[in-house]
Order: C-alpha cells, then structure tokens, then sequence
C-alpha cells in the first residue's frame, strides 16, 4: 500500500519551530520503545488551536466520509487496533495509543516502514498495562484533554459492543459537561451526535431527524428553531421520549437551553 505525502500544514510548520518536552501522558515504563525522530516526541502547542481526530476501534461504515472531513492540520490519533482504519484512509496515524492487544507486532511494523522518510509522520506509540482502570478510548480522550484541544471529531465509537458503546457516550456527555468549551462530535455514517449543554447550531437538509435526548433529571429553558416541532422555553425529562424523531424544515437548525445536558441525534437524509 502507498501513502500519497500529505501537504506540508501550518501545524507541521510551527511544530519545526517549536520544541516541547513530553506529556507526562507520553513517560513512564509503559510507553513502548520504538524508535523516533525528533518530531514525534514534541508535545503539541496548548496554545494552538488544533482539531483532533480520533479514531475507536468500532465501525467505520462510510470511509470516503471520513477522507473529506479530515484536513491536513489534524491530529490522528487511533485508539490501539484503530490505526487499520486510519491506514485504509491511506494516512498515517500521528498517536496510537492503548494497550495494544488488537494491534500486531507486524502492524507497528508496517505503519513504521509506511511512514519512514515522510515529513513530521512518524506515528508516536503510547503503551499502557492490558490491566488498566481506563478502556483505550478514554486514554484517547485524556490525551486530547492534556493537549487542550478545542475541537473533538471522533469515528468509530459506535459498533458490536453495545456496553462499550454505552460507555463511551456517557464518558463523553462528562467531559463536555466539565469542558464546556470544547466541540465534541460523534460521526457514524449518516449519524451526527453531539452533546448538548449550551446552545448550538446544527447544520442540514430539509426532511434530516434530530432527536433530544436528556441525560439529567431535566433539561430546561428548552427553546427550538428550524424543526417541524417547536419548543419555546420548555422542558425535558429523563426518560421521556418527547425529543425523539424531531423533523428539519430548514437547513439550520438552532437550540438554546438554560439548564442541563443532553445527547442529541441527528440523522441524514
């Protein structure tokens, strides 16, 4: 397989300028020893304002998709046996991080010789204990945290293990209820999920569903524009299904909230 060199971005540029120690993520016994170029042991400017993009060992229905999301500044970071769908991109991962009990001794092979003479590509590998107190999707998410990125796109979250997946959405509802500033979105194939705990606009086509789901006792001061079903200064309850299978009737849809948390749902047409 043949990697086409990606263009040289703003962030690999400052990155060349810049010299940083290690996240204290990146030390310790567990971190495999592999050997690296200069580039990859630079921690990423925390006064950057990077976008992440991580990559969880679930499904990845619609690759095409994800090559027309990702942009050239990114950060790819793959969740231990994610890196294979990084590669089917035909990109190289900047972080592989977890315990690696689905990545191969031959796979880390491959990703180093695929990415030998490419500029500032040279993935850095993060190994943690097979016994751990944290899944390798959470240790995917506690680097993006360290590294105060401003924009989380996450493939590959949803797939067969309905508890991971449960899991997942949960952990991610917790760390944008304490990070409100950041923008976390969910990505599956027509499947958009964000979590909702200040007002956003969301971005579709006429005939598109949303769906409000809380995650609390309540969400409150609920007010909806853009939908076929309108809420004004309303709430909504945990356990209730009064937020479900909402209708876009216009290409922009806004919400606006006082209080709470939600997950909400948006599926393409």
């Amino acid at each position: 397989m043949s990697f086409p060199r990606r263009r040289e971005s703003k962030l690999n540029i400052l990155l060349k300028k810049c010299y940083y120690s290690l996240d204290p993520l990146l030390q310790g016994d567990d971190m495999l020893s592999f050997p690296r170029r200069r580039e990859s042991k630079l921690k990423l400017p925390c006064s950057m304002k990077n976008r992440a993009v991580i990559f969880a060992n679930g499904n990845l229905s619609n690759i095409d998709q994800a090559k027309k999301i990702i942009k050239n500044e990114d950060i790819l970071i793959a969740a231990d046996g994610a890196v294979e769908h990084i590669l089917k991109l035909d990109l190289i991962p900047t972080i592989i991080i977890g315990d690696f009990d689905s990545t191969t001794q031959s796979l880390i092979k491959k990703i180093k010789k695929l990415s030998r003479g490419l500029i500032n590509q040279t993935p850095t590998f993060v190994k943690y204990p097979r016994k751990k107190n944290k899944t390798d999707f959470e240790l995917a998410i506690d680097y993006c945290l360290k590294n105060k990125f401003e924009e989380i796109i996450i493939f590959g979250v949803l797939g067969d293990r309905i508890d991971h997946y449960i899991a997942n959405i949960l952990l991610l509802t917790e760390v944008q209820s304490n990070k409100k500033a950041i923008k976390i979105k969910v990505i599956e194939g027509k499947k958009d999920v964000y979590v909702l705990n200040k007002n956003i606009e969301i971005k579709g086509r006429i005939g598109d569903e949303l769906s409000i789901i809380p995650v609390n006792s309540s969400l409150e001061g609920v007010i909806t524009t853009g939908l076929e079903y309108t809420l004004n200064n309303e709430s909504l309850f945990l356990g209730s299904t009064r937020g479900i299978s909402n209708v876009f009737i216009n290409n922009l849809v806004t919400i606006k909230i006082k209080k709470g948390t939600a997950l909400v749902v948006h599926l393409r047409k």
